[in-house]
């Protein structure tokens, strides 16, 4: 992260000022304000890289000035981060409706909010590029209203979505659609046991994710005040600006955004499934030259125990027969000695022929997880 980036510090507490500047000393430049309106007339001069702003301001409160920045276009891509000592799901709501990157409570710790500001910094010309792409998204959306009703958005997005083969492919396509309907809205995606959440300010967003994983444990549809969540398996899709004052529209849209985020819960399983395959697959094509590896160490080992077996065995023989000579035994003892021996013999080579038999199946085996593969 290049060093000396410019942080914009808002709070009415000097003390809090002061540590926060101390904390922000070596790595970035601190400009202090005590109130909402010194900050607004310094940005007629100077802007920041970062805001840090107190949620409770006096006159021009943290929220509103949020707002007011997310309002002009020279500083709505700025990150916000919020302090407060408040730390209850409203408060976060505010900030979060009113535009802020991240939250963070007081009292805090210091290498904690150095951490959330590199964050920050590294996200802010990623979330540049990413309203570059929403803006052209819903300017071509827009075009498309035009000759394509509600429902018609809903089919187009499931026709879609079979091209997508990732989560983030997925998501994408999800806000499309949402834009298309001039709504706001955030998603987040749940598969391999890892979280994708995307809107149009960006991907995983710290207060964002919040507030997503706090809505993802509610009812599979539900509305409060102008948001509405739909929860379908892996989905959570939060609309942020439902046309309250138009209630058929409003029935619509739960409507058709419940036939959305179910399709894409559909087809984010799909994903996982496949996903799942080609884990599979690597791992086969990873272990099959090891498993011809060990068929010729086995199959070289088999060589070198009969060669030496045999070996064994010829020796075995002569001196058996040598000492048939010193023993005095009669004829026909040594016909049975010599048969007992004959019979341990073949014993142990029908072993050695079923130890064969068995790296035949092996590479048997290992030829069809290749054929496998071929197709």
């Amino acid at each position: 992260m290049e060093p000396g980036l410019n942080v914009f510090v808002v709070d009415d507490d000097p003390i809090l000022t002061e540590v926060i500047s101390a904390a922000l000393a070596g790595e970035f430049s601190a400009e202090t304000f005590f109130s909402a309106e010194t900050c607004l007339a310094r940005l007629a001069e100077q802007k920041p890289d970062i805001f840090i702003l107190d949620v409770s301001l006096p006159g021009i409160d943290g929220c509103d000035l949020c707002r007011r920045l997310k309002d002009d276009w020279d500083t709505q891509d700025i990150p916000v981060l919020f302090i407060s000592a408040s730390d209850d799901i409203e408060t976060r709501l505010l900030c979060y409706d009113a535009g802020a990157y991240d939250f963070i409570q007081k009292p805090f710790d210091p290498a904690e909010l150095q951490r959330k500001l590199r964050v920050a910094a590294l996200q802010l010309s990623s979330r540049r590029s990413l309203s570059e792409q929403a803006s052209y998204a819903q300017k071509t959306a827009m075009s498309a209203m035009v000759s394509m009703g509600e429902l018609g958005v809903v089919l187009q997005f499931l026709s879609k979505s079979f091209a997508c083969n990732t989560a983030d492919e997925l998501a994408m396509a999800m806000l499309d659609a949402m834009q298309q309907y001039d709504l706001q809205a955030a998603v987040q995606l749940r598969i391999g046991g890892g979280t994708l959440s995307l809107s149009k300010n960006g991907r995983d967003l710290p207060l964002e994710v919040s507030v997503l994983n706090h809505v993802s444990h509610s009812d599979r549809i539900f509305q409060f005040k102008s948001r509405c969540v739909f929860n379908y398996g892996h989905v959570t899709l939060m609309v942020n600006n439902m046309p309250v004052e138009d209630a058929d529209r409003c029935g619509r849209i739960r409507d058709n955004g419940a036939l959305l985020a179910e399709g894409a819960d559909a087809r984010l399983r799909a994903i996982e499934v496949d996903m799942l395959a080609r884990l599979r697959r690597a791992g086969i094509e990873a272990a099959l030259p090891r498993v011809y590896s060990t068929l010729d160490g086995v199959q070289g080992n088999y060589r070198r125990n009969c060669f030496e077996l045999t070996q064994v065995m010829i020796e075995f023989q002569e001196v058996l027969t040598k000492a048939f000579i010193h023993l005095g035994l009669t004829e026909s003892q040594e016909e049975q000695l010599s048969g007992m021996a004959n019979d341990f013999m073949q014993r142990v080579v029908g072993t050695q022929d079923a130890a064969l038999n068995i790296v035949g199946q092996l590479e048997s085996l290992a030829e069809d997880l290749k054929d496998l593969l071929r197709n």
